[in-house]
């Protein structure tokens, strides 16, 4: 979205992540009341899947508009316009993402069964990731003799935009529908009766009361922030991928498909594994070994560049080295988030344990924020490196063009930049404190209050 504002269609990067930072703002006022709003809602569908029924083809609106601005718009208003769809977009996210992670926790209890379940979810999330980006790379942005580099071409944005556009809304509505034979098996609220009665002013209210309570969880508490930091980072990374393998690496639009090929392809293959694992490892170990490899990944490549020991642009190795450290990225990001989805299932239990509600979509909501940070601090701290480093933002502007101070500054906010989120994720997991025994013992305190409550 951010390469797609500054180099296509030549907005000041410091607006642009101005307006993707202002989104971020509604994030955090919309997503918590919303899961606040889902965790109490009252109907013939349950809690979850109205919402996620409704969000679908607003959505899928939201996203094609967000990438097919008027021609007219410059400026000030396409600074309006970005800022107005990304908060929408983002919105509508929250209504489906929200309940839909809050229904992986509803689910199951069991301890293992929960990787498992995020570990399929996620499984297919990065395939259907890795089909789009083999089409957009492959049909909408392919090289032309105008543009050689793909992606700097404005007129692939808008048909690409309106495919993914349409698969979201497809996709949206048939995981609602597959879910749907679940919901007499899914738990009930157990709000205070008239305290809230299913309204956002109600969601309000409930969301600010509980919020201490929430907060107060050390697990959660230390899996937010690691969520906050890793998403940023990982936001960072991708708001300037492009701009690190069109101009640092100066690769062709072909084998920069090849790279999102192999990331995906290796996230999607080492899922499966991730519980093997945690079997192992128990979920914080592997988070751990998660995040070294990850941040391996991402930084010493770069970083071995600025430092002159990586191979030059145009040695042969270059490629086959960038394609090994896609496939460790690949390993390193999937166990990340599938070690995230099911630690916040198991954090559900505790908080039920702490205060004995069910609060899954309250406490996702608080993930998804997160997640969506990728696309507003990660892109506004990416908008303004760009502006800082005065990076060129001239309509079809080529690697050559760019002077070698500039290509360095891109290194060291991609490379060693990164690194300062990642050490900040160590940091913040280690207050972690659910462990695997732990964790059964709270479900046997949980089913023996739930007997009594039906005596």
């Amino acid at each position: 979205m951010l390469f797609y504002y500054v180099q296509v269609l030549n907005l000041n990067p410091v607006l642009a992540g101005t307006a993707l930072l202002i989104a971020l703002v509604f994030d955090g006022i919309t997503d918590p009341v919303i899961g606040a709003f889902s965790d109490n809602f009252h109907s013939k569908l349950g809690r979850r899947h109205p919402l996620m029924y409704a969000s679908a083809i607003p959505f899928g609106l939201a996203f094609y508009l967000l990438f097919s601005p008027p021609g007219s718009l410059s400026g000030t208003s396409l600074f309006m316009w970005l800022t107005f769809f990304a908060i929408s977009l983002r919105i509508l996210m929250t209504f489906f993402l929200v309940p839909y992670y809050a229904l992986g926790a509803e689910l199951t209890e069991n301890y293992r069964d929960r990787t498992a379940l995020v570990a399929i979810r996620n499984m297919f999330s990065f395939f259907a990731a890795m089909i789009l980006s083999m089409v957009g790379f492959m049909i909408f942005f392919k090289s032309t003799d105008a543009y050689p580099q793909g992606q700097l071409n404005p007129e692939a944005y808008p048909a690409f935009a309106l495919t993914f556009a349409i698969v979201s809304i497809i996709t949206m509505l048939i995981a609602t529908r597959g879910t749907q034979s679940q919901i007499p098996f899914l738990h009930t609220s157990n709000s205070e009766g008239t305290v809230f009665k299913g309204s956002f002013y109600d969601s309000f209210k409930y969301f600010y009361k509980e919020l201490g309570n929430v907060l107060k969880n050390r697990a959660f508490l230390s899996v937010f922030l690691v969520a906050i930091s890793f998403y940023v980072l990982s936001g960072l990374q991708r708001a300037l991928v492009l701009h690190m393998n069109t101009y640092f690496w100066a690769l062709e639009t072909s084998k920069m498909g090849y790279l999102f090929y192999a990331f995906f392809a290796s996230t999607v293959l080492s899922i499966p594994f991730i519980k093997y694992i945690m079997d192992w490892l128990d979920k914080k170990g592997t988070m751990y070994l998660g995040l070294i490899i990850l941040l391996t990944s991402f930084v010493m490549p770069t970083t071995l560049r600025l430092i002159g020991l990586f191979p030059e642009n145009e040695s042969p190795l270059l490629f086959p080295v960038l394609i090994f450290c896609q496939i460790t990225t690949g390993f390193g990001m999937a166990t990340m988030i599938v070690g995230m989805g099911s630690i916040m299932a198991d954090i559900a239990d505790n908080q039920e344990l702490q205060n004995g509600k069910r609060q899954e979509g309250l406490i996702f909501s608080f993930v998804t924020f997160a997640m969506k940070a990728t696309s507003g601090v990660g892109h506004f701290l990416a908008g303004l490196a760009l502006s800082l480093i005065s990076f060129p933002t001239t309509e079809n502007v080529r690697p050559q063009d760019i002077p070698n101070d500039v290509i360095f500054n891109l290194g060291l906010v991609y490379g060693p930049g990164v690194l300062v989120f990642g050490l900040l994720c160590f940091y913040f997991f280690s207050y972690y404190n659910i462990t695997r025994e732990s964790h059964e013992e709270t479900l046997e305190i949980l089913s023996l209050r739930r007997l009594e409550s039906k005596k």
